[in-house]
């Protein structure tokens, strides 16, 4: 099996001071490729900035014989984003892979979080895959091209305590992707990363003072099982692959976590069917919920017209024309 190689290409990294990002830029690096490091360098919660982060990597990365320039915008405005990719046109002429990474937390209880919380996340998460990945996708398409890896978290998908402003964010990106992956021309690939490792900036507060702090002793006492598999290097390898050449596959979600690779996948199940015209009743959904919410048969439609194409495979089931 030939390795995989990313000479000649670019890669931008956002969020790539962190635990996750910089291991992003080394092995990418590692393997050929130019590196963007965009880091705003503020804190966990998205306040303030610097410059040591972004510079620390990227001084990191050519001590080892790499090519690679700092990018300290943010990612919250399309201005910020256009810049980003603007920096790895200016310094390197084209633009092949997208890691849309940058990151920030305010945690809290639901019905505590303030319009700030919610705005700020927002912004970062959802938002900042739209400024950063809108130009370069237009590059990716003239130069008929491309990879766009988006992390997204275990938050947005499963769910996790105190964290209703990073997980919706970050199950918007599951959309985004869903949308960019069918609108994409051959030879530009859309998927989502969902990682786990220790070793983050984000995360704010010391442990006692955190208030999901009984999910976090409950994900300790879990994790310690594994915890070699929760290093960075772990889910750069993912990465990696999600950005080279070889991953030919589009719209798939992939979790890595504690050294356990797998696909994550919407499904839909294949219910009850009730023909028209006359709709049925509350009280006959309730007597079928069991054949509604049966997981034994499902479908995983890949957009709105495969689910479409579900509702006549019921009908051709039932003797209906299709």
């Amino acid at each position: 099996m030939a390795g995989i190689d990313f000479s000649g290409q670019v890669a931008v990294v956002t969020g790539a001071g962190g635990a996750l990002g910089s291991a992003f830029c080394r092995e990418l690096a590692r393997r050929g490729a130019a590196i963007v490091a965009n880091d705003l360098g503020g804190a966990p919660t998205g306040e303030g900035a610097s410059r040591g982060y972004a510079d620390a990597i990227v001084e990191e990365l050519k001590d080892q014989g790499g090519r690679a320039v700092a990018n300290y915008d943010t990612v919250a405005t399309a201005a910020g984003g256009q810049a980003i990719i603007d920096t790895a046109l200016a310094a390197f002429g084209r633009v092949d892979i997208v890691i849309s990474n940058a990151g920030n937390q305010r945690n809290g209880a639901f019905g505590s979080l303030s319009e700030e919380d919610i705005e700020a996340v927002y912004a970062v998460h959802a938002k900042g895959a739209f400024n950063v990945c809108q130009p370069a996708y237009r590059e990716m398409v003239r130069q008929a091209y491309g990879r766009i890896v988006l992390v997204s978290s275990q938050s947005g998908i499963f769910g996790n305590p105190f964290r209703a402003n990073y997980g919706s964010a970050k199950t918007a990106l599951i959309g985004l992707m869903n949308v960019i992956a069918q609108e994409a021309p051959d030879g530009v690939v859309v998927n989502t990363l969902f990682p786990n490792a220790q070793g983050g900036r984000l995360g704010g507060t010391p442990l006692e003072q955190r208030p999901d702090i009984a999910f976090l002793r409950a994900a300790g006492e879990r994790s310690r099982h594994f915890i070699d598999g929760m290093k960075p290097d772990f889910v750069a390898a993912l990465a990696c692959y999600m950005a080279s050449r070889q991953c030919d596959r589009s719209q798939h979600m992939y979790s890595v976590l504690g050294g356990k690779y797998s696909r994550l996948f919407v499904g839909l199940t294949q219910g009850w069917y009730s023909p028209g015209p006359v709709a049925p009743s509350a009280e006959d959904i309730w007597a079928h919920i069991g054949e509604i919410d049966d997981r034994s048969r499902y479908d995983v439609p890949r957009s709105g017209l495969d689910e479409m194409d579900s509702v006549l495979a019921a009908r051709r089931a039932l003797g209906l024309e299709g």
